[in-house]
């Protein structure tokens, strides 16, 4: 990367970070032979402006990077001293969330948030249930649909349970997740996997539906990680079940009511707030995160899934709408978040040498 100028380290020996490179992924429209949520997950410029000018107030200079078929090249040519990634990846395998932090490792260049591993782990639900399993997680049961042999053995789950959600095993923003996706016979089982084995061309996950309420936690920080909000999330019912789908996070004014943490009752927010910790702690999650949290009929709070690269929109993104519902500031957050991947990497502040000491939100 660029020469170091002068003025670039402290006394300490320690770097401070001048230019941010902000990496992401453009919205568009899908074309004719593509899924109509094929680039759900990816951020509108409004957002990836508006992220911009927040970290630009917070004293730095941002360049704004897309990934596309000149990334390294844009990359090298702009020279961040530092990166915040908000980019999905490219394509529609498992591990497109890695591609850039892999990069990034590959050229040396920090960057706030978790490795490539935890980010492509996170991404496959099936492999991080069976992670959050083994170290004594509460899961929700889920059994994995490859083939048409899988189908055919599958008349006695509904022994267990009496109602299953049918979803995609490597997609986020809740897409493969519609009103329909709640099945109650092997029938109707058939039928949703075979739409997710068409519609994605990947796994289909079929997860014991929870009735109970959602909940999602913030968690921010490195030595120790912290709950730094959360909040029960009510879509408007479907079909009489309440559950969050594509349809809800696309209409999320009209059809969506965010429950701030002093309507949650003092038992669940205990239990979500330890299970999120041990969650991030055990995916070994850097930085920032949030962990989505679904009731079961017992009332036990069960993950449903973990985001170690979470929204960051200041407008519609779940992490700042939860944390403003418990009393934080958009700007908190983002100066909160930046601080914390510098601390852990032994970068400064621009224009002002910190004492070293972790920085914690007030």
């Amino acid at each position: 990367m660029k020469k170091e100028d002068p003025g670039s380290s402290s006394k300490s020996g320690l770097k401070a970070v001048r230019k941010i490179g902000l990496v992401y992924n453009l919205r568009r429209a899908a074309s004719k032979e593509e899924a109509d949520d094929r680039y759900e997950e990816y951020d509108c410029i409004e957002t990836v402006e508006n992220l911009k000018d927040n970290i630009k107030s917070c004293g730095f200079d941002v360049v704004l990077i897309e990934q596309n078929n000149r990334f390294v090249e844009a990359l090298r040519s702009a020279e961040p001293d530092f990166v915040v990634n908000i980019a999905e990846g490219r394509g529609i395998t498992r591990g497109r969330e890695s591609q850039v932090p892999a990069i990034l490792e590959m050229l040396n260049i920090p960057y706030a948030g978790s490795d490539s591993v935890t980010l492509a782990l996170a991404l496959d639900k099936w492999l991080t249930h069976h992670m959050l399993a083994a170290a004594g997680l509460p899961v929700p049961s889920l059994f994995m649909f490859s083939r048409e042999q899988d189908i055919r053995n599958a008349g006695h789950i509904f022994t267990l349970h009496r109602e299953y959600l049918v979803k995609p095993r490597w997609e986020g923003s809740s897409k493969g997740v519609f009103p329909d996706s709640v099945v109650t016979t092997q029938a109707e089982l058939s039928e949703k996997v075979r739409r997710i084995w068409k519609r994605y061309g990947q796994p289909a996950l079929v997860e014991e539906f929870l009735p109970g309420q959602e909940l999602t936690v913030g968690v921010l920080g490195n030595r120790p990680p912290r709950v730094i909000g959360l909040m029960a999330i009510n879509p408007q019912p479907t079909g009489g079940r309440s559950f969050y789908t594509i349809e809800h996070k696309r209409n999320w004014e009209e059809t969506v009511k965010y429950v701030p943490p002093t309507a949650v009752d003092k038992k669940t927010k205990i239990a979500v707030s330890r299970d999120a910790v041990r969650c991030f702690r055990f995916l070994e999650i850097k930085d920032i995160a949030r962990v989505d949290f679904k009731v079961d009929r017992h009332g036990t709070p069960k993950i449903i899934d973990i985001n170690p690269l979470p929204g960051l929109s200041e407008a519609y993104s779940d992490l700042p709408i939860l944390y403003r519902l418990s009393g934080g500031e958009y700007k908190k957050l983002l100066r909160g978040f930046l601080q914390e991947a510098f601390s852990r990497q032994g970068l400064l502040w621009p224009k002002k040498v910190e004492t070293g000491k972790q920085h914690v939100l007030q």
